[in-house]
């Protein structure tokens, strides 16, 4: 059965790589170039827009831009519905489950939900960042097709084998660097060999390749929960599990574990591209740019691996064990603040004013 895995999960990396690849046109940068009032400062200034962001070039302007108002504007859309439509899935493919008793029910309903889940989000960053003038949405299921056969293939095996050879410790101090290293593969394969390198598209892809690892792993979760057993993080004998908390880990993952993945790799993606964009590829191979996007990547890892350590911490201690739950909700808010203010930084001209205030760019270099 391994091996079906493995294979399917090459079938589907290179599969939705050489899609991704060759379906990705030579687009302009949109809008075009051009000064326009500087939407990081309150005063009359102006900015300039290099077609693909918003550069450090500067000059005195007749008017201050228009910043927004909160929640208003482009915030609220069709992704709304989108959301909502998740609801009926759970609702229906939960009670399938508990009748049926069957596993491969719940890993159907996981799938579905946690992929409208994933498109809900997207369509809500797209309509904030005018996505779908630099990338279709044709291109992002093949990146997410292609990210989820990477987690089958690498981060899964990579994974146990950590486990097997150190144990929960071990695995989880370095989880951060083997799932974020494999769900950056596809996105910057496809930046090395010269696609997707605007960085709102840069943005999209790293958002689809969270998409692909979050639907890969929370499929493959509804196995693993209803058939968990030996020991646990803290070395004790595993619940043996039920039909009802194999539902509940399930719906828990879905709405918080699983959307830090996708902030993760699309706070390293934002950072990065616009980086590399700015400094490395307009002036030349730059210090600024390829370290930072750099740092951005291994900052993102440690957090991922910081967050999966927590919860060896708390064994044997019920205080220290809701303080860790209580700050991974933290966590869950101040990933998506993070990403939402290193995405803002390319939120286009034309969208300046039309946007949530919450996604006007701030500080920019």
């Amino acid at each position: 059965m391994a091996y079906v895995v493995d294979l399917a999960g090459l079938l589907l990396l290179v599969g939705g790589l050489m899609v991704a690849y060759r379906i990705a046109p030579d687009r302009p940068g949109t809008p075009p170039a051009g000064w326009h009032p500087d939407p990081a400062y309150r005063g009359p200034r102006s900015r300039l827009w290099d077609e693909r962001a918003w550069t450090p070039q500067l000059r005195p302007g007749d008017t201050a831009a228009d910043r927004g108002h909160w929640f208003r504007g482009r915030f609220w859309g069709r992704w709304a519905w989108i959301a909502l439509g998740v609801l009926p899935i759970l609702l229906i493919g939960s009670a399938a489950y508990r009748a049926t008793a069957t596993t491969g029910v719940m890993a159907v309903t996981s799938f579905l939900a946690m992929a409208a889940v994933c498109w809900a989000f997207y369509r809500f960053a797209a309509r904030q960042l005018a996505l779908d003038d630099v990338v279709s949405p044709g291109e992002i299921v093949a990146v997410a097709v292609a990210s989820g056969g990477a987690t089958l293939l690498l981060a899964a095996n990579i994974n146990s084998v950590l486990l097997d050879a150190g144990g929960a410790t071990l695995a989880t101090k370095t989880v951060g660097f083997v799932e974020e290293g494999t769900k950056l593969l596809v996105p910057l394969a496809l930046f090395a060999l010269g696609k997707y390198r605007d960085p709102r598209a840069g943005t999209a892809i790293g958002l689809a390749a969270g998409f692909g690892f979050a639907i890969a792993e929370t499929t493959q979760y509804a196995y693993a929960t209803a058939n968990a057993s030996g020991p646990d993080f803290c070395g004790g004998e595993t619940a043996s599990p039920t039909v009802d908390s194999v539902v509940t880990a399930q719906i828990y993952r879905i709405f918080t574990v699983s959307p830090l993945h996708w902030f993760w790799t699309g706070i390293a993606a934002a950072i990065a591209w616009r980086l590399w964009h700015l400094y490395a590829y307009q002036r030349g191979i730059g210090r600024q740019g390829l370290w930072g996007g750099v740092g951005a990547i291994v900052m993102v890892m440690a957090i991922h691996s910081l967050n999966d350590y927590s919860a060896t911490l708390g064994c044997g201690n019920s205080g220290v064990t809701f303080l860790i739950q209580l700050g991974r909700w933290v966590l869950f808010v101040a990933m998506y603040l993070l990403f939402r203010a290193m995405a803002r930084k390319s939120t286009p001209p034309q969208l300046i004013g039309l946007v949530s205030r919450g996604w006007t760019p701030h500080r920019l270099p």
